[in-house]
Protein backbone atom coordinates (compact mmCIF):
# COMPACT_ATOMS: atom_id res chain seq x y z
CA UNK A 1 0.00 0.00 0.00
CA UNK A 2 1.12 3.55 -0.86
CA UNK A 3 0.16 4.86 2.83
CA UNK A 4 -3.56 4.81 2.19
CA UNK A 5 -5.38 6.70 4.94
CA UNK A 6 -8.29 5.12 5.85
CA UNK A 7 -11.08 6.54 8.45
CA UNK A 8 -13.80 3.81 10.21
CA UNK A 9 -16.48 5.66 12.00
CA UNK A 10 -19.17 3.43 13.33
CA UNK A 11 -20.93 4.06 16.81
CA UNK A 12 -20.59 0.56 17.60
CA UNK A 13 -16.80 0.33 19.23
CA UNK A 14 -16.97 -3.13 19.20
CA UNK A 15 -17.62 -3.72 15.34
CA UNK A 16 -15.36 -1.20 14.18
CA UNK A 17 -12.40 -1.87 16.19
CA UNK A 18 -12.66 -5.81 15.24
CA UNK A 19 -12.87 -4.78 11.46
CA UNK A 20 -9.99 -1.94 11.92
CA UNK A 21 -7.81 -5.10 13.43
CA UNK A 22 -8.56 -7.37 10.72
CA UNK A 23 -8.01 -4.86 7.83
CA UNK A 24 -4.59 -3.33 9.63
CA UNK A 25 -3.79 -6.98 9.82
CA UNK A 26 -4.55 -7.48 5.78
CA UNK A 27 -2.94 -3.99 4.31
CA UNK A 28 -0.30 -1.93 5.29
CA UNK A 29 -2.98 0.75 5.23
CA UNK A 30 -2.63 3.77 7.91
CA UNK A 31 -6.55 3.04 9.80
CA UNK A 32 -8.26 5.75 12.11
CA UNK A 33 -10.73 4.67 14.16
CA UNK A 34 -13.81 7.09 15.21
CA UNK A 35 -16.48 6.11 17.66
CA UNK A 36 -18.08 8.92 18.27
CA UNK A 37 -19.45 12.08 15.76
CA UNK A 38 -17.74 14.88 18.12
CA UNK A 39 -14.63 13.23 17.48
CA UNK A 40 -14.83 12.70 13.34
CA UNK A 41 -16.16 16.17 13.23
CA UNK A 42 -13.33 17.59 14.87
CA UNK A 43 -10.58 15.89 12.99
CA UNK A 44 -8.73 17.77 10.52
CA UNK A 45 -7.08 14.72 8.89
CA UNK A 46 -6.98 13.98 5.36
CA UNK A 47 -8.47 10.72 4.17
CA UNK A 48 -8.44 8.93 0.83
CA UNK A 49 -11.14 6.32 1.88
CA UNK A 50 -13.82 7.18 4.69
CA UNK A 51 -16.20 3.64 6.05
CA UNK A 52 -19.12 5.31 7.65
CA UNK A 53 -22.51 4.60 9.29
CA UNK A 54 -25.54 6.70 8.90
CA UNK A 55 -25.04 8.86 11.77
CA UNK A 56 -21.33 10.25 10.38
CA UNK A 57 -22.50 10.67 6.83
CA UNK A 58 -25.15 13.46 7.93
CA UNK A 59 -21.81 15.06 9.23
CA UNK A 60 -18.91 14.31 6.88
CA UNK A 61 -20.51 17.63 4.31
CA UNK A 62 -20.17 19.89 7.41
CA UNK A 63 -16.80 19.05 8.91
CA UNK A 64 -14.94 22.60 8.71
CA UNK A 65 -11.21 21.14 8.11
CA UNK A 66 -10.37 17.64 6.92
CA UNK A 67 -11.23 16.17 3.20
CA UNK A 68 -12.42 12.80 2.19
CA UNK A 69 -11.58 11.74 -1.42
CA UNK A 70 -13.94 8.28 -1.66
CA UNK A 71 -17.21 7.58 1.05
CA UNK A 72 -18.38 4.39 1.18
CA UNK A 73 -21.62 3.89 3.56
CA UNK A 74 -21.68 1.41 6.64
CA UNK A 75 -25.54 -0.52 5.96
CA UNK A 76 -27.38 -2.54 8.25
CA UNK A 77 -29.83 -3.44 5.61
CA UNK A 78 -28.31 -5.42 1.83
CA UNK A 79 -28.45 -1.94 -0.45
CA UNK A 80 -27.85 -1.86 -4.16
CA UNK A 81 -25.99 1.48 -4.48
CA UNK A 82 -22.15 0.85 -5.54
CA UNK A 83 -20.76 2.71 -2.73
CA UNK A 84 -23.11 1.28 -0.20
CA UNK A 85 -21.47 -1.84 2.30
CA UNK A 86 -23.22 -3.91 4.00
CA UNK A 87 -21.97 -4.44 7.56
CA UNK A 88 -22.77 -8.15 8.39
CA UNK A 89 -20.92 -10.23 5.71
CA UNK A 90 -17.49 -11.54 5.63
CA UNK A 91 -14.75 -8.63 6.12
CA UNK A 92 -13.39 -10.17 2.95
CA UNK A 93 -16.09 -9.18 1.30
CA UNK A 94 -16.16 -5.57 3.19
CA UNK A 95 -12.71 -4.90 2.08
CA UNK A 96 -12.97 -6.65 -1.09
CA UNK A 97 -15.86 -3.64 -1.86
CA UNK A 98 -12.95 -0.87 -1.50
CA UNK A 99 -11.86 -0.55 -4.35
CA UNK A 100 -8.83 1.52 -3.53
CA UNK A 101 -7.73 -1.88 -1.39
CA UNK A 102 -8.25 -4.44 -4.12
CA UNK A 103 -6.62 -1.58 -6.96
CA UNK A 104 -3.32 -1.71 -4.79
CA UNK A 105 -3.47 -5.22 -3.38
CA UNK A 106 -4.08 -6.97 -6.69
CA UNK A 107 -0.91 -4.78 -8.35
CA UNK A 108 1.32 -6.43 -5.85
CA UNK A 109 3.34 -9.08 -7.20
CA UNK A 110 5.77 -11.92 -6.25
CA UNK A 111 9.52 -12.14 -7.00
CA UNK A 112 9.18 -15.98 -6.65
CA UNK A 113 9.57 -16.79 -10.39
CA UNK A 114 6.76 -18.57 -12.97
CA UNK A 115 3.68 -19.81 -10.92
CA UNK A 116 3.39 -23.27 -9.79
CA UNK A 117 -0.10 -25.14 -11.14
CA UNK A 118 -2.58 -27.50 -9.06
CA UNK A 119 -5.23 -29.19 -11.03
CA UNK A 120 -8.76 -30.60 -9.53
CA UNK A 121 -10.87 -32.78 -11.62
CA UNK A 122 -13.52 -34.78 -10.27
CA UNK A 123 -14.69 -37.47 -13.53
CA UNK A 124 -17.75 -38.04 -10.99
CA UNK A 125 -18.46 -34.43 -10.79
CA UNK A 126 -18.26 -34.38 -7.30
CA UNK A 127 -20.62 -32.02 -5.15
CA UNK A 128 -17.22 -31.00 -3.41
CA UNK A 129 -14.87 -30.02 -5.78
CA UNK A 130 -15.81 -26.46 -5.96
CA UNK A 131 -15.54 -26.30 -1.76
CA UNK A 132 -12.11 -29.06 -2.00
CA UNK A 133 -10.84 -26.69 -4.59
CA UNK A 134 -11.82 -23.47 -2.05
CA UNK A 135 -10.12 -25.16 0.64
CA UNK A 136 -7.07 -26.33 -0.89
CA UNK A 137 -6.57 -22.92 -2.41
CA UNK A 138 -7.24 -20.87 1.34
CA UNK A 139 -4.38 -23.16 2.46
CA UNK A 140 -1.59 -22.56 -0.08
CA UNK A 141 -2.11 -18.97 0.66
CA UNK A 142 -0.99 -19.45 4.13
CA UNK A 143 2.40 -18.97 3.12
CA UNK A 144 1.98 -18.17 -0.75
CA UNK A 145 -0.10 -15.61 -2.84
CA UNK A 146 -2.70 -17.78 -4.45
CA UNK A 147 -5.23 -17.63 -7.64
CA UNK A 148 -8.07 -19.36 -7.69
CA UNK A 149 -9.97 -19.97 -11.01
CA UNK A 150 -13.09 -21.85 -11.20
CA UNK A 151 -13.67 -23.32 -14.80
CA UNK A 152 -16.96 -25.18 -14.08
CA UNK A 153 -19.43 -24.58 -16.70
CA UNK A 154 -22.30 -24.05 -14.27
CA UNK A 155 -20.52 -22.42 -11.01
CA UNK A 156 -22.05 -21.73 -7.89
CA UNK A 157 -18.73 -20.02 -6.31
CA UNK A 158 -20.72 -16.19 -6.50
CA UNK A 159 -23.08 -17.45 -4.59
CA UNK A 160 -21.06 -19.22 -1.59
CA UNK A 161 -19.11 -16.28 -1.43
CA UNK A 162 -22.56 -13.76 -1.50
CA UNK A 163 -20.73 -11.31 -3.63
CA UNK A 164 -21.31 -10.89 -7.69
CA UNK A 165 -18.60 -8.94 -9.84
CA UNK A 166 -19.22 -6.68 -12.61
CA UNK A 167 -16.17 -8.69 -14.63
CA UNK A 168 -15.98 -12.07 -14.67
CA UNK A 169 -13.42 -14.88 -16.47
CA UNK A 170 -15.84 -14.58 -20.00
CA UNK A 171 -15.04 -11.03 -20.28
CA UNK A 172 -10.85 -11.53 -19.50
CA UNK A 173 -10.74 -14.06 -22.46
CA UNK A 174 -12.05 -11.96 -24.65
CA UNK A 175 -9.82 -9.05 -24.27
CA UNK A 176 -7.16 -12.00 -24.62
CA UNK A 177 -9.26 -12.77 -27.98
CA UNK A 178 -8.99 -9.07 -29.17
CA UNK A 179 -5.42 -8.78 -28.97
CA UNK A 180 -5.85 -5.06 -28.05
CA UNK A 181 -2.36 -4.97 -25.81
CA UNK A 182 -1.90 -6.75 -22.61
CA UNK A 183 -5.35 -7.33 -20.33
CA UNK A 184 -4.52 -5.82 -16.87
CA UNK A 185 -5.59 -9.32 -14.80
CA UNK A 186 -5.92 -7.08 -11.63
CA UNK A 187 -8.76 -5.41 -12.99
CA UNK A 188 -10.64 -9.37 -13.12
CA UNK A 189 -9.54 -10.40 -9.62
CA UNK A 190 -10.97 -10.16 -6.03
CA UNK A 191 -10.26 -11.61 -3.10
CA UNK A 192 -11.80 -13.88 -0.20
CA UNK A 193 -10.63 -15.66 2.95
CA UNK A 194 -7.48 -15.73 2.17
CA UNK A 195 -6.97 -15.72 -1.13
CA UNK A 196 -7.54 -14.31 -5.31
CA UNK A 197 -10.05 -15.33 -7.70
CA UNK A 198 -11.49 -14.09 -10.93
CA UNK A 199 -15.74 -14.39 -11.19
CA UNK A 200 -16.45 -17.90 -12.93
CA UNK A 201 -18.25 -18.14 -16.42
CA UNK A 202 -22.47 -16.72 -16.32
CA UNK A 203 -23.70 -18.82 -18.85
CA UNK A 204 -22.89 -22.52 -19.37
CA UNK A 205 -22.54 -22.54 -23.01
CA UNK A 206 -19.50 -19.87 -22.69
CA UNK A 207 -16.69 -22.06 -21.93
CA UNK A 208 -17.36 -24.20 -25.08
CA UNK A 209 -16.79 -20.85 -27.02
CA UNK A 210 -13.39 -20.69 -26.31
CA UNK A 211 -10.68 -22.31 -28.54
CA UNK A 212 -7.75 -23.80 -27.37
CA UNK A 213 -5.52 -20.80 -28.88
CA UNK A 214 -6.97 -18.45 -26.33
CA UNK A 215 -6.89 -20.74 -23.30
CA UNK A 216 -3.44 -21.43 -24.42
CA UNK A 217 -2.14 -17.41 -24.43
CA UNK A 218 -4.47 -17.45 -21.19
CA UNK A 219 -2.11 -19.92 -19.28
CA UNK A 220 0.94 -18.02 -20.69
CA UNK A 221 -0.02 -14.73 -18.95
CA UNK A 222 -1.14 -17.25 -15.69
CA UNK A 223 1.85 -18.87 -15.04
CA UNK A 224 3.73 -15.14 -15.48
CA UNK A 225 1.13 -13.11 -13.22
CA UNK A 226 2.98 -12.69 -10.26
CA UNK A 227 1.45 -15.61 -7.82
CA UNK A 228 3.09 -18.77 -6.59
CA UNK A 229 0.60 -21.06 -6.66
CA UNK A 230 -2.70 -21.33 -8.89
CA UNK A 231 -5.46 -23.44 -8.56
CA UNK A 232 -7.60 -24.61 -11.61
CA UNK A 233 -10.82 -26.31 -11.11
CA UNK A 234 -11.49 -27.78 -14.46
CA UNK A 235 -15.39 -28.51 -14.59
CA UNK A 236 -15.13 -29.79 -18.03
CA UNK A 237 -12.94 -30.77 -20.65
CA UNK A 238 -12.01 -27.42 -22.44
CA UNK A 239 -10.62 -27.12 -26.05
CA UNK A 240 -6.89 -28.49 -25.30
CA UNK A 241 -7.65 -29.64 -22.03
CA UNK A 242 -4.81 -32.55 -22.02
CA UNK A 243 -2.39 -29.81 -22.84
CA UNK A 244 -3.54 -27.91 -19.73
CA UNK A 245 -3.08 -31.02 -17.60
CA UNK A 246 0.48 -31.67 -18.66
CA UNK A 247 1.16 -28.02 -17.52
CA UNK A 248 0.40 -28.79 -14.28
CA UNK A 249 2.29 -29.33 -11.56
CA UNK A 250 0.44 -31.17 -9.49
CA UNK A 251 -3.15 -33.10 -9.97
CA UNK A 252 -6.10 -33.93 -7.14
CA UNK A 253 -8.14 -36.51 -8.68
CA UNK A 254 -11.52 -36.39 -7.00
CA UNK A 255 -14.18 -39.31 -6.69
CA UNK A 256 -16.77 -40.89 -4.63
CA UNK A 257 -16.97 -44.65 -2.97
CA UNK A 258 -18.78 -47.11 -5.26
CA UNK A 259 -18.28 -49.47 -8.06
CA UNK A 260 -19.95 -47.02 -10.34
CA UNK A 261 -17.88 -43.71 -9.63
CA UNK A 262 -14.83 -45.92 -9.43
CA UNK A 263 -15.16 -47.31 -12.89
CA UNK A 264 -15.07 -43.58 -14.00
CA UNK A 265 -11.97 -43.16 -11.32
CA UNK A 266 -10.06 -45.54 -12.81
CA UNK A 267 -10.91 -44.74 -16.53
CA UNK A 268 -9.47 -41.34 -16.03
CA UNK A 269 -6.64 -42.36 -14.12
CA UNK A 270 -5.80 -44.39 -17.32
CA UNK A 271 -5.89 -41.81 -19.76
CA UNK A 272 -3.63 -39.55 -17.51
CA UNK A 273 -1.19 -42.70 -17.73
CA UNK A 274 -1.80 -43.13 -21.45
CA UNK A 275 -1.00 -38.74 -22.09
CA UNK A 276 1.98 -39.03 -19.98
CA UNK A 277 1.39 -36.39 -17.73
CA UNK A 278 3.96 -35.46 -15.86
CA UNK A 279 2.28 -33.54 -13.11
CA UNK A 280 2.38 -35.64 -9.40
CA UNK A 281 -1.22 -37.46 -9.09
CA UNK A 282 -3.34 -37.80 -6.16
CA UNK A 283 -6.19 -40.26 -6.59
CA UNK A 284 -8.85 -38.55 -3.69
CA UNK A 285 -11.83 -40.36 -2.55
CA UNK A 286 -13.91 -37.74 -0.14
CA UNK A 287 -15.52 -39.32 2.43
CA UNK A 288 -17.96 -37.05 2.23
CA UNK A 289 -21.07 -35.37 0.45
CA UNK A 290 -22.24 -31.88 0.60
CA UNK A 291 -25.39 -32.83 2.42
CA UNK A 292 -23.32 -34.19 5.91
CA UNK A 293 -20.93 -31.07 6.64
CA UNK A 294 -23.42 -28.41 6.86
CA UNK A 295 -25.98 -29.40 9.04
CA UNK A 296 -28.71 -27.38 6.62
CA UNK A 297 -26.36 -24.44 6.41
CA UNK A 298 -24.73 -24.00 3.42
CA UNK A 299 -22.18 -21.28 4.56
CA UNK A 300 -18.85 -21.96 2.76
CA UNK A 301 -17.01 -20.46 5.46
CA UNK A 302 -18.12 -23.62 7.73
CA UNK A 303 -17.17 -25.88 4.75
CA UNK A 304 -13.83 -24.41 4.64
CA UNK A 305 -13.00 -24.20 7.99
CA UNK A 306 -15.02 -27.75 9.22
CA UNK A 307 -14.30 -31.12 8.16
CA UNK A 308 -13.94 -30.64 4.63
CA UNK A 309 -10.97 -27.97 5.64
CA UNK A 310 -9.36 -30.17 8.29
CA UNK A 311 -9.75 -33.46 5.28
CA UNK A 312 -7.87 -31.36 3.04
CA UNK A 313 -5.08 -30.29 5.55
CA UNK A 314 -4.43 -33.41 6.46
CA UNK A 315 -4.34 -34.70 3.09
CA UNK A 316 -1.58 -31.97 2.32
CA UNK A 317 -0.05 -33.16 5.66
CA UNK A 318 -0.06 -36.67 5.35
CA UNK A 319 0.74 -37.38 1.57
CA UNK A 320 3.47 -34.47 1.91
CA UNK A 321 2.73 -32.20 -0.73
CA UNK A 322 5.17 -29.45 -2.11
CA UNK A 323 3.72 -26.48 -0.52
CA UNK A 324 5.25 -23.99 -2.94
CA UNK A 325 7.28 -21.15 -1.88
Amino acid sequence: MNNLQIALCDLQSDYIIKLASYLMEKSDASVHIFTTTEGFYGDEKDYDVALMTEDFAEIASFKPKGTVKHKYYLSEKQDDESDCIYKYQSADVIIEGIQELRRTHTKSKSNKGASKFVGVYSPASHELQLPFSMALTQIYGTDNRVLFLDLEEISILPNLIGNSCERNLMDYLYEISMGQGEADLSEYVRSFMGFDYIEPFINPNEIGEIDEYIWSRFFDVLSNSGYDVIVVLFGRAISGFHKYIQRLDKLFVLGKPGDYYRKSQELFLDFIERIQVGADVENVILPMSAGNLSDGAYQIEELLHGNLGVFVKKLLSVNMVENYG
